[in-house]
């Protein structure tokens, strides 16, 4: 996920009183959508992303859809 997808007007960044550090779990939501659509890791801090809003900000591990949600059984 890249920083200016998640300061647009249809991204969201938690307020500053409650920013992620860089290596945070994450879940990703897509606008519109009720239920998580993947997770991911921050790769900057939430502030770093408003401040650089540039490169990655969230590197996806799964995503719906995937070979890791499609495992019938575990």
């Amino acid at each position: 996920m890249m920083c200016p997808g998640l300061t647009s007007a249809g991204g969201y960044l938690p307020p500053p009183d409650a920013a992620l550090p860089a290596g945070t779990p994450v879940a990703i939501h897509a606008e519109g959508k009720e239920h998580a659509v993947g997770v991911g890791i921050t790769k900057l801090s939430t502030e770093d992303m408003r401040k650089i809003n540039k490169g990655v900000g969230v590197e996806t591990v799964t995503y719906l859809g995937d070979d890791l949600w499609a495992i019938q059984k575990l």
